[in-house]
């Protein structure tokens, strides 16, 4: 890759991805106007810098990763987003020793640990220059640590997932209902001196501010700001249908119906110890109820399908929901590609929300799953 893409300085192609957001909310933090940080002018300003024109594209970032990626802005924007490429591609490169250590088939072929580089969302992420990579590798890295018994630090680095807070919250809680108590002491931690950062990057008010921006963005619709359509949730499956009406409020009680049967679930994975089983369960909801996710943002479901094969590989799932847990596996790698193919040339207009089914049949299974063992486990035993 780095043979492909360190002489490119295709200007036009980096105008079309998320990293020229990332881009200029750096170059502001560099520049020492992080307490403008979330002004759409401040930022427009940037942008027309780079572009030369005005466009409808936004930082919507927490601060302390626009400051994380301070380093990058001091490099033309085209080396800055062949770097960056290039380090998302080293972390899905490093995945095979991550899953090795956890997932039994990877650990005795670890080039299928690299089945990441053919996942769809994961793909996307790649091509715009997003940070859903990040979030998968820091997921799975907090897995390993929590197998290893060292929760504290598992919730630490979990803690630097929350460049995409709206998910990783929402997991949080699940975890925190599962009784995963020093995993969360250590989340905690960890976004509270993220919060610190980021206060000392843009101040209190810019705090205030930033959360003010985003839900500017979040209630229109349209070009530079939300597409609906293009979400793997219920916000998703309703627009893309065409249901306008009550929209967030039918989404708001489709994303607590999810958690519920989360925090339900927490007892059966507490009965049946089944840690990997529950992390996939969790993973799926968090996306699924997110109130605000985009393709790439499922490169995190990765860790899901490796947990679940893992699981079949081992008869630990058996019978005819091993077979659909499969089939589940499989159509998450297989389902966008078709979409892809016969609905439009870029996700977003390829009734991408359609994959919202798929994610919401491999959540009831593995729900189903975990009900079906924690029977086995309570039936009583006969002398």
């Amino acid at each position: 890759m780095a043979i492909v893409l360190v002489p490119s300085t295709d200007h036009a192609r980096i105008e079309t991805t998320d990293f020229l957001n990332f881009y200029v909310g750096a170059t502001i933090v560099r520049d020492g106007h992080g307490r403008d940080l979330y002004r759409a002018e401040t930022q427009q300003l940037v942008l027309q810098s780079i572009l030369g024109y005005r466009a409808a594209e936004y930082y919507l970032h927490p601060p302390f990763e626009a400051a994380a990626l301070v380093p990058l802005s001091f490099l033309r924007i085209e080396r800055a987003f062949v770097i960056w490429t290039l380090m998302n591609a080293a972390l899905l490169g490093l995945l095979p020793l991550f899953f090795g250590g956890c997932i039994s088939f990877v650990d005795r072929r670890p080039y299928l640990g690299l089945l990441g580089f053919a996942f769809p969302p994961v793909l996307a992420s790649l091509t715009l220059g997003q940070d859903s990579i990040l979030v998968l590798f820091l997921i799975t890295a907090a897995y390993l640590l929590g197998m290893k018994k060292c929760d504290f630090r598992a919730g630490l680095v979990l803690a630097l997932a929350t460049v995409k807070f709206q998910i990783v919250l929402i997991l949080a809680l699940l975890l925190l209902v599962s009784r995963k108590y020093r995993l969360i002491g250590g989340f905690v931690a960890g976004c509270a001196f993220l919060a610190l950062v980021s206060v000392l990057v843009t101040g209190g008010p810019g705090i205030v501010e930033y959360f003010r921006f985003v839900h500017r963005f979040d209630v229109h619709n349209g070009y530079g700001n939300v597409n609906p359509a293009s979400m793997m949730n219920w916000r998703g499956l309703l627009a893309g249908i065409g249901w306008e009406d009550h929209q967030r409020l039918y989404s708001a009680i489709g994303s607590v119906i999810l958690i519920a049967l989360g925090i339900v679930s927490s007892r059966w994975i507490r009965a049946t110890e089944n840690d990997e089983l529950g992390l996939s369960l969790y993973l799926a909801i968090a996306l699924a109820a997110s109130p605000y996710n985009y393709f790439q943002d499922a490169a995190i479901l990765l860790v899901s399908i490796f947990l679940v094969m893992d699981l079949v590989v081992r008869r630990r799932i058996v019978g005819i929901r091993a077979k659909l847990a499969t089939l589940c596996c499989t159509l998450m790698f297989v389902w966008p590609i078709v979409l892809l193919c016969f609905g439009g040339h870029y996700f977003w207009n390829s009734r991408i929300y359609l994959v919202f089914p798929v994610i919401i049949c491999f959540i009831s299974l593995l729900a189903a799953e975990l009900y079906s063992q924690n029977a086995v486990v309570r039936a009583p035993t006969v002398p």
